[in-house]
Formats: C-alpha cells, structure tokens, sequence
C-alpha cells in the first residue's frame, strides 16, 4: 500500500496517482511496440522520460518488461553487464530456475547469482570481463530469449552513450541483435537530442529508419495545474491558480523543476499566504540551488559562464552569433561563440528550441536574474 507523505516526486517513479498525464505518449507507444515497431523517445533532460516509460510498464502489467540505464556505460563490457543484470531477472524470478538458465545460456563467463535477505529477489553478476566475452554473451543472451517464446518490453535509457565506446561494430551489433530478436520490443531513449536523433536518421547508421521518433514535449499547462491543485486540496494546503501558473511560467514548465519547486511548497504547507510570501519562498529556493551553481562555475572558462548569465538574462536568444548580443555582453567573436554553443550544448547547460537558446536549468536562470536585479525581480 502506498505512503507516501508527498505527492511531487522527485525521484523515482510510484504509480499513476502521482503522475501527470502523458497519456497520448504511453499510448502511443504500447500501440508501436504491440504492433511490432521499436520506439525512441528524446527530450530535453528531466522532463521526464524514466517516469513515462514506468508509466506505460505499469499500464500493461500483462508484458515482461527491463529497464536498463547505460548513461554509467563507458564500454561493451559494461553494457552487456548491465543488460544481462537487469534482463535475467525480470525473465524468471524463481532462483532455482533462473540459476539453471544462466548456466545454460552463458558459455564463456561464470556469473554468480545472490538474493536480497529482505525481498529474495534474486540479483546477477555476469562477471563479463573481456570485449569478446561482452559480444558473444550478447549473442547467447539474445539467442535464448528469441528461443524463450516471452515477449519483452525492454528500454535502453540514454542510448546515446554507446556513441563514446571505444569498442568499434558496438551500435551494429546491437542492430542485428535486435532485428533478429523479433520478440523483444524496444524503447531507445535520451536526453541529448542530436546525438540520438542522428543514430536513426543518418542514413550511413546502423539503426536508420528503424524505429518510431517521439519527441516528449512540456505537459500541458491546465492539467499540470489540476494536478498540483488536486494534490495540495487534499492535503489541505492553500492553492493559488494564478500564483502556481505563473510558478509554472517561470520553470518553462519544465517537469523535474516544477516538481522539486511544488515538493518544497507542499512541505511548507502555505495557509493564509499573500503574493509577497509565495514570491519570497521561491527566492529561498532559488538560493538553495546555489551550492550547485557555484560548483558549476567552478568547472566552466569565464567565456562560458558569461555566456550562461547572459542567455539568463535575455531568457531566450534567438541566434547566439547574432552581432548585437555579442556586442551588448561583451563576449567577442562569432567565431569563438560558436565553440562555446557548441561546448555548452553538449554539456547539457543550454537547450535549443523553436525561440532559440536557453538555459536547461530554469532554476538557474532565475537565479542569475535575481543576483542582477535584485529588487526589480521580486
């Protein structure tokens, strides 16, 4: 039974009561995957992905399904390590049964089975250690769930990674493992667009034309209100329409940062608040982020934390080598912007969208605008 003291979460999934919606996208691809088409879901990072996957795994109990996160992977012998640990056990959980499996399906590795002494669930190490062992344990794996009959549902989270291995075939031999495995169904998924977007799109890729794209967009701003609204009357908590959507506003939108907003405003619990308390509470958020910011600071040239203050403080810019904005904020070349765009997009500081640049953290943005205009903003 659920207990759960806060309904924003900012962390893992739960079940559908704490989940905003997405119900167009988790139909849409349980429709792909029934039918037979492999999927890829991008967006912008923490505009929720994870908890739209977990979504459509718990709208269709009846499918076997794996969640795999291969953002930690920095090789072929990691990610075959980290399939197989999550795969084996979600395929049979009988420790027993599961045991006799591994031993038969793996020819060149030894793994080693243990159990949680509070679950009992059972957990794999495949012990993989060389690039040919990760291969052929690929293949073994993907050989005995074609013969296992089962459909799987299994999602390969930041799929983009498998980019920066030094093992070269890596990206084809996940294609040929995959289209010849037609009972397992997959959801490629990340957050660094370009990157994932071109391993589907490039015709010279492996994986081209080979899956549904499906780009995960901001909620819809009414049922986001709803949400919220739903949750904090029941918790007996003051709602204000027009100061949460402008909350909303001010975060893009942006789901991971209006939930952590929304969790420490439930937290308050804010009865008989007036504008300026609402408008104070969130500086204090903002000013709890700043550890983070200045950590980040500390990681960036001077060029390139310039430039963040200023998309912050432009809050979009339209074209980042435009002469004007280059002139207003001093930050020299058209040339040298354009490598610091291009540093700062891979780094997943700013985002490109249909207005042009902006911060990926709306949080930071904020707060840049608050340190330059201190009375003005609130």
């Amino acid at each position: 039974m659920e207990n759960i003291e806060n309904p924003f979460l900012t962390k893992a999934y739960v079940s559908p009561k704490y989940f905003c919606n997405r119900n167009l996208e988790t139909s849409k691809l349980a429709s792909a995957l029934k039918n037979g088409r492999n999927c890829t879901l991008f967006s912008i990072r923490k505009y929720g992905k994870t908890g739209t996957i977990s979504q459509l795994f718990w709208q269709n109990p009846d499918k076997n399904n794996a969640f795999v996160d291969i953002f930690s992977t920095q090789n072929v012998v990691q990610l075959a390590n980290a399939i197989g640990k999550v795969v084996m056990p979600k395929l049979e959980t009988h420790p027993q049964k599961l045991g006799r499996w591994i031993g038969t399906i793996f020819s060149s590795i030894k793994p080693s089975i243990s159990f949680d002494s509070y679950t009992g669930q059972p957990s794999v190490e495949l012990g993989i250690q060389t690039e040919a062992q990760a291969f052929k344990s690929l293949d073994e794996l993907f050989r005995w769930i074609k013969n296992w009959g089962g459909e799987l549902w299994l999602a390969l989270d930041e799929f983009q990674q498998i980019n920066q291995y030094p093992e070269k075939g890596t990206e084809a031999h996940l294609r040929s493992l995959i289209q010849f495995c037609p009972n397992v169904k997959v959801i490629f998924s990340g957050s660094q667009r370009n990157l994932l977007v071109n391993m589907f799109t490039d015709y010279g890729r492996p994986f081209y034309q080979s899956t549904d794209l499906m780009e995960l967009k901001t909620l819809d701003k009414k049922e986001y209100l709803a949400f919220i609204q739903n949750h904090f009357e029941n918790g007996k908590r003051q709602f204000e329409e027009e100061i949460m959507a402008d909350w909303l506003d001010k975060l893009r939108i942006h789901t991971y940062y209006v939930q952590l907003a929304m969790n420490k405003l439930y937290a308050a619990k804010p009865r008989k608040w007036k504008r300026r308390d609402y408008d104070h509470f969130f500086y204090q958020i903002l000013a709890e982020q700043e550890v983070q910011y200045v950590t980040i600071r500390n990681l960036l040239t001077d060029l390139q934390w310039r430039v963040l203050e200023a998309i912050a403080l432009e809050g979009n810019v339209e074209k980042a080598t435009g002469k004007d904005w280059l002139m207003r904020y001093k930050l020299g070349s058209a040339s040298s912007m354009q490598a610091v765009i291009a540093a700062m997009e891979e780094r997943e500081m700013i985002v490109r969208e249909e207005k042009g640049f902006r911060l990926m953290d709306p949080m930071m943005e904020h707060w840049f605008k608050q340190i330059y205009s201190p009375g003005k903003y609130f």
